[in-house]
């Protein structure tokens, strides 16, 4: 007998949030509820949030299973306005409109205070409540859900969903660029600076507008700190062997990698690289083994011999000819056995993962070629790569590391010249 798909994933989706109950339960965790006094977020351990995941994984293949594929199709196309309405209330702070303690005000008094015309208002207003981002009551009224408490009270969130409208706009953009220009790499052509109408890059334009550069810095530091891209992962990565060494942190910020290295370390020095602008506002006294210097990573490396150039996240903003020259410019440092350790994302080949992962990590692929006309890349992309910047063979791939629940892996090379 053919296997009962249908019957498979809900009996799946029963057991793995059994799992989850069973530990609100026993942990004395809040029920599950949109109510505007639920936490923000949910704290489950490793296991349980993997159970988490798994229910979710086999809600959404039930989902499109049941939808059938006319229906799938359509029901993306409806989808076009989620993020309109998660905009709208942002952006004219709705959720810090209305009263903290829960109660309900009505949809006028709202519209007044946001400064929004009342058709506007309950537009948005009602279509966020449908999404369980709002509460739209009997009578006009409008209260907070857990929902819009926690966009209140985190306010970084407002800026990643101001960014996140930003990168859909340019999204928009991506299929005529694809088809009016098949694989460009030009980086001031992505289909942001057709999307904006502007000939700057994504960076060089965001540098003219003060207010959306401050919303990036607020979202990307949100965002780095989703449990996928936590600090403990790059030690997954063998340190130990470059222990009394010197690590060249490419790209490194503000030493958010290099200080807790330096802690783990005692005997690693580190050099952390970046904009002079950025070095500026660094800690530079904070640990004697960690200095900055400012360093364009497009241009020749000027540090020699150091045993590791690591370089954390900073490919998949950069088109393929780009990162090429990244690589190319750190060639002439390299002594034998010296190492390029990439610390970026690795997507897998097909069918490794389901559902919601496989689609974040295409989503920031297309979400990469909307901003940059870059992309994310497979192991082989990677190796690809490598090939492009030394045909030689004198880089040579010796360690590709997925660690288990970052959102990261490594590719390491040795160059064996």
């Amino acid at each position: 007998m053919a296997s009962r798909v249908l019957l498979q994933l809900t009996n799946t989706i029963h057991q793995r949030t059994a799992q989850v109950d069973a530990y609100i339960q026993a942990n004395g965790l809040p029920e599950p509820s949109f109510d505007p006094s639920y936490p923000p977020i949910l704290r489950l351990s490793p296991e349980i949030d993997a159970a988490r995941n798994a229910a979710l994984e086999a809600i959404d293949e039930l989902r499109a299973h049941l939808l059938g594929p006319l229906g799938l199709v359509m029901e993306h196309i409806g989808e076009m306005s989620q993020l309109v309405s998660l905009h709208g209330i942002t952006h004219f702070g709705i959720p810090a409109a209305l009263p903290a303690d829960g109660t309900p005000i009505q949809v006028t008094d709202l519209a007044s205070k946001t400064g929004m015309h009342i058709d506007d208002a309950k537009s948005l207003v009602r279509h966020a409540s449908s999404r369980h981002l709002l509460h739209y009551l009997p009578g006009g009224l409008v209260s907070h859900s857990a929902a819009s408490k926690a966009i209140v009270a985190i306010p970084p969130v407002s800026s990643v969903v101001a960014c996140t409208a930003l990168v859909s706009k340019s999204l928009n953009s991506v299929i005529e660029v694809m088809a009016e220009s098949p694989g460009s790499q030009d980086l001031q052509k992505a289909p942001y600076s057709r999307a904006h109408n502007t000939n700057l890059s994504f960076f060089d334009h965001l540098a003219t507008q003060p207010e959306r550069a401050r919303q990036f810095a607020d979202s990307m530091s949100m965002l780095m700190n989703v449990p996928q891209l936590d600090k403990e992962f790059v030690f997954a990565y063998d340190w130990a062997q470059h222990a009394e060494g010197t690590v060249v942190d490419v790209g490194g910020s503000h030493g958010n990698i290099a200080f807790p290295l330096a802690e783990r370390f005692p005997q690693i020095k580190v050099v952390v690289q970046d904009r002079p602008e950025v070095v500026a506002t660094a800690s530079v006294d904070r640990h004697a083994n960690v200095a900055f210097e400012a360093h364009d990573f497009f241009a020749a490396q000027p540090r020699h011999g150091a045993d590791v150039y690591f370089l954390r996240y900073i490919f998949h903003d950069w088109p393929e000819s780009y990162c090429v020259k990244i690589l190319q410019g750190l060639l002439p440092a390299l002594k034998t056995g010296a190492r390029i350790v990439i610390m970026d994302a690795i997507v897998p080949e097909p069918g490794v993962l389901k559902g919601k992962l496989e689609w974040r990590i295409t989503a920031s692929d297309l979400a990469m070629k909307a901003l940059f006309n870059a992309r994310e890349r497979t192991e082989g992309e990677w190796r690809d790569l490598i090939r492009k910047a030394e045909p030689g063979g004198m880089l040579h791939v010796v360690e590709v590391l997925q660690p288990k629940g970052s959102q990261l892996g490594f590719i390491v090379v040795e160059w064996v010249g």
